[in-house]
């Protein structure tokens, strides 16, 4: 489960109005505005709105139950992962403004390809993938995968500084096999979560990054972070049972169990 807050600006208002127009058409225009305006706090979509312009606000929390609970009672049964999907965009969209190189894979783009014509992207290729990337994490796809990450790193413990061994593409793998839901108890994972959407989340939560350059001068896609290396090693033992160092460690302890007893059990 994950707790969501997010920044909120008029922009911020019309592009979960304009989300949700989509995600739940069915709905009446004002009701959807009413049903915002409860799942962020507030009584009424009048008394947000005003707030929002006035500055009275730096970060709301996002309440599906609040939301679905206003709708239900106009005769609309709904998910509240819609509401959700929205503010994880809200969210994405702050945290692509306040990270100019991240995209959904990363870092930045890498180095130049090949193309299908066998020859290598020039700058404009190299721009243009680039700025696709970026758009991607402003994806619906992205949304789901963003608040799973946000459930898995709730789990993980802070360090004063950023660790060797916290590498995002591992906490990506450990992430979309967590099996996690939303607020509400709708299911959320395991679900596949890109490295970009994973360092978002991490970035969202108040994790620092380190970012890496390669022998080329391009910047490395994977990022390191202030976490616990020995927290996250377990939870990697626990989402995934079957994975390497899950495997690892059992062996170590049968090892270690042998050189213990070497002809079996203590116990006579």
């Amino acid at each position: 489960m994950f707790t969501l807050t997010i920044p909120v600006s008029t922009d911020d208002l019309s592009a979960i109005k304009a989300d949700l127009t989509r995600s739940l058409p069915d709905v009446k225009s004002s009701h959807r505005c009413e049903a915002i305006a409860r799942g962020l706090g507030f009584r009424t979509y009048a008394t947000a709105l005003a707030a929002v312009q006035a500055g009275a606000t730096s970060t709301l929390q996002v309440r599906g139950d609040l939301f679905v609970a206003y709708l239900a009672e106009h005769a609309f049964a709904v998910s509240p992962a819609a509401f959700y999907h929205a503010a994880a965009k809200v969210a994405l969209r702050d945290v692509l403004e306040r990270t100019p190189k991240l995209t959904m894979w990363g870092i930045g783009s890498g180095g130049p390809r090949r193309k299908e014509d066998g020859r290598w992207e020039d700058f404009r290729d190299m721009s243009a993938r680039f700025k696709e990337a970026r758009a991607e994490l402003l994806s619906d796809g992205a949304a789901k995968p963003f608040l799973a990450s946000l459930s898995f790193l709730g789990r993980v413990t802070p360090t004063k500084t950023i660790r060797k061994g916290t590498g995002s593409y591992w906490l990506k793998h450990i992430a979309e096999n967590f099996a996690c839901s939303y607020p509400e108890g709708e299911k959320l994972g395991p679900t596949y979560v890109a490295n970009g959407v994973l360092i978002a989340a991490a970035l969202h939560a108040g994790f620092k990054m380190k970012t890496y350059v390669d022998n080329l001068g391009y910047d490395e896609l994977n990022v390191s972070f202030n976490m616990s290396k020995p927290c996250l090693e377990e939870l990697d033992c626990e989402v995934r049972p079957d994975g390497a160092r899950a495997q690892d460690r059992r062996h170590r302890e049968a090892m270690k169990r042998n050189r213990h007893y070497p002809f079996g059990s203590a116990t006579f």
